[in-house]
């Protein structure tokens, strides 16, 4: 069993705008709310992709209620805690000539005690599950809040982490599995700038001494790195297509990662089917369905060394 858990999930609504001009009014076009969040995400592809899985994580308000309903609606299996004040937040995402502008909003308040009922959901995991921490930590939980989920996890459940910052700092301390920061995240966590494929090798492998097992950077439309507990190194290209938006892109290669290592039980294999599931997306409008991400894959060539 795999469980995705998602702190601060999110209704996200993805428009096309006209120009963007400060104090004045701005309108974009009428487009659907959907379910979002990193941890959120994975669970939508994971499932397309016929994986069993289960969302955890915390909603309120009628917008938590929305997020819940598409969710189930989708075929996910679904077991947050409600929380009893404030509402899932609204990301507002207007897509203009000049790219992306996103708005996003303040989640509701999480109390300890709902923080604790969390953790015992996770700790009910059993050894060779997998539990997924992905996205950000709400401002009202501190911010190891990952550490501590993964202290009480029962020797031998696969962890998986995508934050960026003191969230991923905290968590390297308890080895996870899989760790997947963007290029962008990497530079920002060692106060570096990272360019190339080598340099990115580089501060993966310091990740590696921090405690990560296996590191896989995104590095957007060039591909991905991945550098392997077993102690390679390898690089997949990114498949040819039109972009048509990132969102959602690395939490799809999250997904792909966990089904290609299911299937091959590798890093090669893995990595491959993470490419491919990241280009899927990025060439789709919202999270690229299970039969697109397997049409994709053949365009992805074999990882190479590094």
């Amino acid at each position: 069993m795999i469980m995705t858990v998602t702190l601060n999930p999110a209704l996200d609504l993805t428009a096309p705008s006209g120009p963007l001009t400060p104090g004045g009014v701005c309108r974009y076009e009428q487009a659907p709310f959907l379910a979002g969040g990193k941890g959120i995400n994975v669970t939508r592809l994971l499932t397309s992709l016929g994986v069993p899985n289960k969302a955890l994580g915390f909603l309120a308000g009628f917008t938590g209620r929305e997020t819940e309903r598409q969710l189930i609606e989708e075929g996910c299996a679904a077991d947050f805690i409600h929380l009893p004040e404030g509402c899932t937040r609204v990301n507002l995402k207007l897509i203009g000539e000049e790219g992306a502008t996103e708005l996003n909003g303040q989640g509701p308040p999480v109390s300890l005690s709902a923080l604790e009922e969390l953790m015992e959901k996770c700790a009910a995991l059993s050894p060779g599950d997998t539990l997924v921490l992905a996205g950000s930590v709400p401002s009202s939980l501190p911010e190891d809040a990952y550490g501590r989920i993964l202290r009480r996890l029962p020797q031998g459940v696969h962890s998986v982490v995508d934050a960026a910052g003191e969230a991923l700092g905290c968590a390297l301390a308890y080895r996870p599995f899989f760790i997947k920061p963007n290029l962008q995240e990497l530079s920002d966590f060692f106060s570096a700038q990272i360019e190339s494929v080598g340099e990115a090798a580089h501060y993966a492998r310091e990740l590696q001494h921090l405690g990560a097992q296996n590191v896989v950077v995104s590095l957007g439309e060039k591909g991905a790195l991945l550098v392997g507990a077993d102690g390679r190194c390898l690089f997949c290209r990114a498949a040819k297509g039109q972009v048509l938006s990132a969102v959602g892109a690395g939490d799809s290669l999250v997904a792909g990662f966990l089904y290609g290592w299911r299937l091959h039980g590798h890093g090669e294999g893995a990595l491959r089917w993470a490419v491919a599931a990241g280009c899927a997306t990025a060439f789709s409008h919202g999270i690229a369905t299970g039969e697109q991400v397997k049409a994709l894959y053949p365009q992805v060539g074999n990882p190479s060394p590094v």
